[in-house]
């Protein structure tokens, strides 16, 4: 009888089965080079580098990122304003690994300066922290998972957001999450294995964003191989979600017995009932009040695996569904799960759209000055039924990735829903030794529930050049765009970038 594969990988995650022998000298394995270009600048510098590493105790890889971009369109503005702008930036980056016995720790940190030819007044530093670490305090038994990331998030998808910081969009918020989750790996013999969390996230938001903290507990009992060809999986997970602004907490709950019998030695017939937390229409919550099922299969071989699910939950009936297919060069997935969640991102609403005037006018001075947006907490509860789909492709020149998705959001308390669907294609082809050209194409829909209609496009194409084991050079060329049915939020942008790259 093998663990469903949650709960495989949870093990996997914790070490529980990892032998009790001498300790094992630290190694670089599962350590990355973050650096500032990412995929779409891949020259093979970060791997090389990693390589050239191995056999050290630790990772210490700093590296500096000169970027020079020229976009006709710096604010991600409508035609009719928009403004362009040469941008310089100054990326200096470090990632610092260590993989030991008992404790892995990775941390990436980069400041990007960026100096505005035309517009001094938006010259800023922005930084960007992501570490994370897990610790074994007692082997084979205790373990605690820290993290930290510092980033500018987009605040609304209403409004102009991008990636490349050099965009001055008005839509970002630098956030900080904080987060800490200990856990106890048991084996408690003809019972199984269990898995008991705790856990507390804590992200706090500029820009007077009201900031969210989110504690968890989950306890998971998984049934030993000796018991195939029968097999159990008892679960209860809570998690409280709590925003500065507003006393009341939301709540997700969920607890089930799920039993299982192997037919064969591949497939295995499945069944669980459960009870969770309900969203009411009138925004009250009813704590595991709400009764559930589901029955299903698995099945699994060397290459392949396939789980799905029918049942019925408060909101009606529900389905999931799970495949994986791993070959030597294709390694395709395709997913579909309905969730209960709340949203972490805010609206940003026009005075237009709260039926106040664009400008107003001081009346002693006669100036003009123009109204800015409100920040609204989007905060309400809602299903969340997403169908994924990724494909990988390698050749020993070439890596091809596709991905799509299909997101619906059914609101409980408005009872209306949010629509969001879209697809991407990414390219790496090893034109020489040492050149990679890398082309990236993507499309996105979003429907918002007011009726409004975007429509958000994507392509690039890029060169990376290995120079030396230390150093890469590249050039992109982009364009992306974005219409809408509601007037004035469609943007056109086409931009330019050089930049160059030495590792230390």
């Amino acid at each position: 009888m093998s663990l469903a594969p949650a709960a495989q990988a949870q093990a996997q995650q914790t070490g529980a089965e990892a032998p009790s022998g001498p300790p094992v000298r630290p190694t670089l394995s599962g350590c990355r080079v973050a650096l500032p270009g990412g995929a779409d600048m891949d020259s093979g510098l970060a791997g090389q580098y990693l390589e050239d590493s191995q056999g050290a105790p630790f990772l210490v890889a700093p590296s500096l990122t000169l970027r020079q971009t020229y976009t006709d369109n710096v604010t991600l503005a409508p035609d009719s304003d928009k403004e362009s702008d040469f941008v310089t930036q100054l990326i200096p980056s470090l990632s610092l690994c260590r993989v030991g016995p008992r404790l892995r720790t990775q941390v990436d940190y980069q400041a990007t300066a960026n100096y505005y030819w035309n517009d001094q007044d938006r010259n800023d530093i922005y930084h960007t922290l992501n570490a994370d670490s897990t610790a074994t305090l007692v082997r084979n038994r205790l373990f605690v998972d820290l993290g930290a990331l510092y980033e500018q998030q987009t605040i609304s998808n209403r409004g102009a957001f991008a990636d490349d910081l050099a965009l001055d969009t008005g839509n970002r918020s630098d956030a900080i999450t904080l987060r800490a989750s200990p856990y106890l790996v048991q084996d408690l013999g003809p019972l199984g294995n269990s898995v008991t969390r705790v856990g507390v996230r804590r992200t706090v938001y500029d820009e007077d964003i009201p900031n969210i903290t989110r504690q968890s507990g989950s306890f998971q009992l998984v049934s030993p191989e000796a018991a195939d060809p029968v097999s159990w999986l008892a679960s209860v997970q809570s998690e409280r979600v709590e925003r500065s602004n507003i006393d009341r907490s939301q709540y997700f709950d969920n607890a089930f017995l799920e039993l299982g019998y192997r037919l064969t030695g591949r497939l295995q017939l499945i069944g669980r009932g459960g009870a969770e937390t309900e969203s009411r229409a009138d925004g009250t919550q009813d704590r595991f009040g709400a009764e559930y099922w589901e029955a299903g299969f698995r099945w699994t071989d060397v290459r392949t695996s396939i789980e799905a699910r029918y049942g019925r939950r408060f909101f009606g009936d529900t389905y999931f569904a799970a495949i994986t297919r791993r070959g030597s060069r294709l390694t395709s997935s395709l997913s579909y799960r309905e969730t209960q969640q709340i949203s972490d991102r805010f609206v940003v609403l026009s005075p237009e759209d709260l039926g106040l005037p664009s400008q107003i006018v001081d009346p002693d001075t006669g100036e003009v000055f123009d109204l800015p947006g409100f920040i609204v907490e989007d905060n309400e509860v809602f299903v969340s039924k997403r169908a994924t789909a990724n494909t990988t492709y390698r050749t020993g020149r070439s890596t091809i990735r596709l991905t799509a998705f299909h997101d619906r959001r059914e609101f409980q308390v408005a009872e209306d829903e949010e629509e969001r669907y879209g697809a991407d294609a990414y390219w790496r082809w090893q034109w020489l030794p040492r050149t990679a050209v890398i082309p990236r194409v993507s499309w996105e829909r979003i429907d918002f529930r007011d009726d409004r209609s975007d429509t958000i496009r994507g392509a690039r194409i890029s060169l990376a050049h290995l120079i030396g084991r230390k150093t890469q050079a590249g050039a992109t060329i982009r364009r992306q765009e974005r219409t809408s049915n509601e007037s004035g939020n469609d943007y056109t942008e086409n931009a330019i970038i050089l930049e160059a790259t030495r590792m230390f």
